[in-house]
């Protein structure tokens, strides 16, 4: 990798590293030669968490225990980590194997564990100031209620049956397909009362069940 791409990197992470090489290092998958990320991805998991944490517990001071927990998986889960190592630019830096090569785009779990790993070598050079200062600009914007808000439709659906003297909402799986490249659930989500079904369809059950939720909450949104 080119030193002018190393500084555009830099810049979309808005962070300038002191040692470059911990930097370089982030960005070498393990099916590569040489020293690999795994190490700096074990660190930058745990750091990422923590720092996800603090921004959670400071920005939704009304959130239960339950729904900053919920909250924080939705901020990490391997697909939007994914999405935002790609629109960083991460995925086009890495040194891959090319036995894996193809499944560079495909495989949502090797950009996000880039991604880690970047935050690793941010733990590294910066402590965790330069990792909370990359979670509050790319994680989670403090103060972005909307986030929160957008992520948790299976909670907010519960409490609008709860209101409404409903039953809590009912989740189904419709087909569940798996192969190399990942899996594919599809959910619908009923409340007895309520004529619409909510569907979703997403990598993982749990966010599939929110889609679901978020389409029958937006239904009734628009009925009343």
């Amino acid at each position: 990798m080119s030193g002018d791409d190393l500084t555009e990197l830099q810049d979309a992470l808005g962070y300038r590293f002191k040692d470059e090489t911990i930097l370089r290092r982030a960005l070498v998958h393990a099916s590569s030669r040489g020293e690999d990320n795994e190490r700096l991805e074990f660190l930058g998991d745990a750091a990422l968490g923590y720092a996800v944490s603090v921004a959670l517990y400071q920005g939704q001071e009304q959130l239960a225990v339950g729904v900053l927990a919920e909250s924080k998986a939705n901020l990490v889960n391997n697909h939007r980590l994914a999405q935002i190592a790609i629109d960083l630019g991460i995925d086009r830096r890495m040194l891959i194997g090319a036995s894996i090569e193809g499944e560079r785009q495909k495989s949502p779990k090797i950009c996000a564990d880039a991604l880690e790993a970047v935050i690793g070598a941010l733990a590294m050079d910066g402590g965790i100031e330069a990792v909370q200062q990359f979670v509050d600009e790319h994680i989670y914007p403090l103060g972005d209620q909307s986030t929160v808000i957008e992520r948790h439709a299976k909670t907010q659906l519960q409490e609008w049956a709860v209101s409404k003297g409903f039953k809590p909402p009912h989740y189904d799986v419709v087909t569940h397909e798996s192969d190399k490249n990942g899996e594919l659930w599809h959910v619908r989500c009923r409340v007895v009362g309520v004529k619409h079904v909510g569907k979703g369809a997403a990598p993982s059950k749990r966010e599939a069940e929110r889609r679901a939720a978020h389409d029958l909450l937006s239904h009734v949104a628009s009925t009343t």
